[in-house]
């Protein structure tokens, strides 16, 4: 047995965020993370980047909704679907 259901009744969530404009990627060189940043925009359905902020609101909807277990979220602005 292995993941989420060999801790039951422990919930395992997993969150898998998209690029984000944020602190992460605010060190490194502007040219690599403009070109990063215009890919990811182009590939993405929402044709943006996401923000912590709302990485963070998934991230709080998984800690309040005691009835997820077992899921990945992707807050990634839809690219996971291209």
């Amino acid at each position: 047995m292995r993941g989420a259901a060999s801790v039951a009744p422990i919930r395992v969530n997993v969150v898998s965020p998209g690029m984000i404009d944020g602190n992460l990627w605010s060190g490194r060189p502007a040219d690599i993370r403009e070109q990063a940043a215009a890919h990811y925009r182009d590939a993405a359905l929402l044709n943006r980047l996401g923000t912590e902020p709302e990485v963070a609101e998934t991230v709080l909807f998984l800690f309040t909704n005691g009835y997820m277990t077992g899921s990945t979220l992707y807050p990634d602005g839809g690219y996971a679907l291209r």
